[in-house]
């Protein structure tokens, strides 16, 4: 199994980085965590990789010794010496990241040092107080850098406090008036800088914080979640000009927010619903009325790219096997929406009309993450989809492809169930008899049950309380689970393709549609039944990635095919 590691070298070049500029500790600090996960996750490769890569260079920084400390005591039965000198350890290079400004390593020092003390059943007053006091520091009196480790060392002081213990409490209450000072100033800029998206959030995420330890001081927080609630309007308002669909989008997201919920009454809520409606409505008539239509491909374009797609995928079965050229066919990072402005050297597999992204609303912009569907991203999304369909169709009919390439790459999906992989298997076997309308209405569904199946399997929460005991999550709150995994580009796609009524401007929306009954004839097509078998492919690979990788590498065509990339 491939398993990264960075090497001393890039260690050694982060931590280089880190003293020159402290805002870049956070790639020291990264490779290091990859360490630490090991010594709970992993033991025998913390054995055989902490040795090697960290041996040589525990001078640079004593977090790098505090770390073989922690491995020798926890893994290898080592002595209480060993706990004592990870905490000797652990204590300087905290007192080290506070003198040089490295937030990553005070906080990263700080979880370490708490944890190891709590275990020995030590006295955590002392480290606890130096964690309040680097958030008061960063936090309250001036700003300084970023807010990395915000909410991790908050975590943390509430996991190891009791707020009935006078001690404790104290810090609490410090941690209450930080979160809440801080919240007013991000307000104060959000009205100085007037539609400011990240500071309206950093406010919100200042109070939810605030919530949180005002629960554990049981602090009546029914005027902060009242505050919260309407911080949440004021982003929705806000937000709301620039883009109706936008709008209405992001109070379905407000609505589905725990503390709003809770803080609205009934009739607040309906008043909400209704607004979603007709900002929803609205959008509509704006995306009707703009004349702004997706545009089409010059003739033969997609026709030419789905052959170069087929071209390449010859030339790596040819010099491999078929299933590897699958699994590149449906990883291709080139393949997914949406396709921005790119290096001019860069081989791109799709070719675009234009580089302009107008919003619904008839603004141009580039497209963003936090950008609501444009007409250029429908585009992209509806060509992709119509060139790898294409593709796979043409590939199957030359005998290129088989069953067994598909069957093979399911059954390295780490975590699928049998009863999955049994229904995806008559999927794809109905896909090659070109029986599309029963691909699909068996392969949609199973689009979801892959998702719970896999972040259950990495732990994630996916069990919903209801009424009559407890079931699984449905497909909107698994999707937004995604991006911690695989990113929020994928995320966004799957969302559009699958569960976003706003897809439907590129024939997405697949499994509202399918399961609602609102598929109509002569969309059972070819293109609908590939795409959801290679979308869960892509879920596989992008949520449990080691196994693809340990056999393929990773689905770059520069690797596989010979002699570098086609002309």
């Amino acid at each position: 199994m491939y398993v990264y590691v960075p090497s001393i070298e890039t260690i050694q070049e982060h931590w280089e980085k880190a003293e020159k500029e402290p805002r870049e500790a956070f790639s020291f600090t990264s490779d290091l965590e990859i360490f630490i996960r090991f010594i709970d996750d992993s033991p025998e490769t913390a054995n055989e990789k902490i040795p090697e890569k960290l041996g040589p260079i525990t001078h640079f920084h004593p977090l790098i010794a505090a770390i073989e400390a922690l491995r020798q005591w926890k893994i290898n039965n080592g002595s209480y010496d060993h706990a004592r000198a990870a905490k000797h350890l652990l204590s300087k290079s905290l007192q080290q990241g506070l003198r040089e400004e490295h937030d990553s390593i005070i906080v990263r020092s700080l979880q370490e040092l708490v944890d190891l003390q709590a275990k020995l059943s030590h006295d955590n007053s002392s480290e606890l107080s130096t964690a309040v006091d680097f958030l008061d520091d960063r936090y309250y009196e001036e700003e300084k850098g970023t807010r990395t480790g915000f909410e991790e060392t908050i975590d943390l002081v509430l996991e190891h406090t009791d707020p009935d213990k006078s001690f404790d409490r104290g810090l609490l209450q410090r941690l209450f008036v930080i979160c809440i000072v801080r919240a007013n100033r991000y307000r104060q800029e959000d009205h100085e800088l007037g539609e400011n998206v990240t500071d309206q959030n950093a406010c919100r995420d200042f109070l939810g914080k605030a919530i949180e330890i005002g629960r554990a001081l049981d602090i009546d927080d029914a005027g902060l979640k009242r505050r919260y609630t309407e911080e949440y309007w004021r982003y929705v308002e806000t937000q709301g000009e620039r883009d109706a669909l936008l709008k209405g989008n992001i109070i379905d997201e407000a609505l589905r927010d725990p503390i709003v919920s809770e803080t609205l009454d009934d009739d607040e809520k309906v008043e909400w619903k209704n607004e979603m409606q007709d900002s929803i409505r609205e959008g509509g008539r704006e995306l009707k009325n703009s004349g702004k239509k997706i545009q089409k491909a010059a003739p033969g374009t997609l026709k030419a790219q789905s052959e170069t797609l087929q071209d390449i995928f010859k030339n790596i079965a040819v010099h491999d096997n078929p299933t590897k050229a699958l699994y590149w066919l449906v990883n291709e990072f080139e393949l997914l929406p949406p396709f921005g402005e790119q290096d001019p050297e860069h081989f791109a597999l799709i070719d675009h009309v234009d580089n302009l992204h107008p919003q619904l609303s008839g603004h141009l912009t580039q497209v963003g993450p936090d950008d609501d569907i444009t007409q250029d991203y429908a585009q992209d999304l509806l060509q992709s989809h119509v060139v790898i369909s294409g593709a796979v169709i043409r590939l199957i009919e030359e005998g290129w492809l088989r069953e067994r390439d598909f069957f093979r790459l399911l059954n390295m999906v780490s975590g699928l169930s049998n009863h999955t992989i049994w229904y995806l298997t008559d999927a794809v076997n109905h896909l090659f008899d070109k029986e599309y309308a029963a691909s699909i209405h068996i392969s949609i569904p199973r689009l979801e049950s892959t998702l719970y199946e896999l972040l259950n399997d990495l732990g994630d929460d996916v069990v919903r309380q209801m009424d009559g005991g407890t079931g699984t999550r449905t497909l909107t709150p698994l999707i937004s689970q995604i991006d911690t995994h695989a990113g929020e580009e994928f995320q966004e796609y799957i969302e559009y393709a699958y569960n976003e009524k706003t897809g439907e401007t590129a024939d997405g929306n697949m499994r509202n549609r399918t399961a609602h009954g609102h598929l109509r004839i002569g969309q059972d097509h070819h293109i609908n039944a590939v795409m959801p078998i290679v979308d869960i492919l892509r879920i596989g690979y992008q949520l449990r990635p080691t196994p693809f990788v340990a056999k393929f590498g990773h689905p770059c065509k520069y690797l596989y095919v010979n002699g570098g990339p086609l002309p």
